[in-house]
């Protein structure tokens, strides 16, 4: 990344950068520094990071009391752990003696969590239990004021597991607002519900978070270019249309802050087993594209993205099978970001559908899967170009005009679709990715993100 010069002027030029980012319904366009810029990015950590909804995790990946997973919200470590009682704490990873971090492991199962450095103990509650020598150096001390602290808010959704540093935040409940419609589809198909399978795989990238963020609301434009080495080698078979009719293909904007895009079919191609579906969370109309659908991608602001999707990477077993990645966009730098990747499977179906389908998930959405490959190849050349100071000093924008004004084919449905939001009859426009940004500009503004912003 370029050297930026440090002038009594920073200040007036983020808020500017900023404000160019919230004319992007517009002008279909944003400044192309914002994807790689210190100054930005230490805002980002301020005022989106520390604000609002952060995903911690899903609720299977800590079944038993005692069980933890080392977390983040952006650069704040925290425990995701069930207690004693098996309720769900997350709690800063932070000693209240000295301040060092108590969990050094990954993940376990423990009562309790010992500092290394002096060997204060904590209960799996948070509650400070052990001080070393307490009669001696402590006397005084009530325990009571020096349990590790926790999240301002904690909150599950269908088993996903958030928290907010944040008491001003909205709730969880508002802040996924009418978007829940679409989570559900995803997460409420199954009986039982959904489970994650394997540990969540971690690997870096040279790209800025937004990018990835970005791009999974729905960047239909880019599969035929980036990802044509994958449709040549058949990994989403092209013959789908022969198995279930017309497809069609939507994408959902602003929609409480949050963006989708859908492809499904008028009748189920396969994927799932057939047992494992249940309607009692769902209209008529989830029902269906959960059954029929051939892909459902989709962020939740700021960082937490899914992919629902039928793909088989196994040339000599052409069964199309299906299975949900979430993805965390944790963001190290202004020019790296952390991936996390969960693949989570219906919890009543067979062992055997089980290993399919994280197998499948691994070859395709993974560390070295067919697509991830192709993404990555492309987002650490934006990153590259953005920190540069020809970006900086021509004041380049980056184009997100597709589907504004008369631009393209893409019509508004809304008034003839049953779930919420702004539902275009395309995924080849941009309306996603705007939600994307118009969320980030209110959150960069100090606004609230959720129904009342729609």
């Amino acid at each position: 990344m370029a050297t930026k010069e440090v002038t009594d002027d920073t200040p007036t030029r983020l808020e500017r950068v900023i404000e160019e980012v919230g004319d992007i319904t517009g002008t279909g366009e944003i400044p192309t520094q914002i994807h790689n810029d210190s100054d930005i990015f230490d805002l980002e950590l301020q005022r989106i990071y520390a604000r609002n909804w952060i995903f911690i995790g899903h609720e299977s990946e800590i079944p038993e009391p005692g069980d933890y997973a080392k977390r983040y919200i952006a650069d704040n470590p925290v425990i995701f752990v069930r207690d004693e009682n098996g309720e769900i704490q997350v709690l800063f990873d932070s000693c209240r003696h000295r301040g060092t971090t108590v969990v050094r492991a990954e993940q376990g199962n423990t009562t309790h969590f010992r500092c290394p450095y002096h060997n204060w103990t904590y209960k799996n509650t948070g509650e400070l239990v052990g001080v070393p020598h307490k009669e001696e150096c402590y006397k005084e001390m009530d325990t009571c004021e020096f349990a590790l602290q926790s999240p301002a808010q904690v909150d599950t959704y269908a088993g996903l597991v958030f928290a907010s540093i944040s008491d001003d935040a909205p709730s969880l409940e508002e802040y996924l607002g009418d978007f829940k419609w679409y989570l559900d589809i995803n997460l409420k198909f199954a009986e039982g519900g959904l489970e994650v399978v394997g540990e969540p795989i971690r690997w870096e990238a040279d790209t800025n978070w937004k990018i990835a963020a970005d791009n999974f609301t729905g960047d239909a434009y880019h599969v035929p270019a980036a990802h044509r080495s994958t449709m040549d080698l058949d990994i989403f078979p092209s013959d789908l249309t022969a198995l279930a009719g017309n497809r069609t293909s939507l994408d959902v904007t602003n929609c409480s802050g949050h963006a989708c895009s859908l492809s499904y079919f008028e009748e189920s191609p396969g994927g799932y087993p057939e047992e494992i579906f249940t309607d009692e969370h769902l209209s008529d109309k989830q029902y269906m594209i959960s059954k029929n659908h051939v892909s459902i991608v989709g962020t939740i602001f700021p960082n937490l993205s899914f992919n629902n999707t039928l793909k088989n990477a196994d040339p000599d077993n052409r069964e199309l099978t299906k299975f949900l990645t979430i993805r965390k966009w944790q963001p190290i730098s202004p020019e790296k970001t952390q991936i996390w990747n969960w693949i989570l499977v219906p919890k009543n179906a067979s062992q055997e559908f089980k290993d399919r389908a994280y197998d499948t998930g691994i070859s395709t959405f993974s560390v070295s899967g067919n697509f991830e490959v192709d993404d990555f190849a492309v987002w650490d050349g934006i990153t590259e170009a953005a920190g540069s100071t020809f970006v900086r000093e021509m004041e380049r924008k980056s184009n997100y005009q597709m589907g504004i004004g008369e631009m393209s084919d893409a019509e508004n449905i809304s008034e003839d679709w049953e779930g919420p939001g702004d539902v275009i009859n395309s995924a080849f426009e941009d309306g996603t990715m705007q939600t994307f940004y118009r969320s980030w500009y209110r959150a960069m503004k100090g606004q609230k993100i959720g129904d009342s912003n729609e």
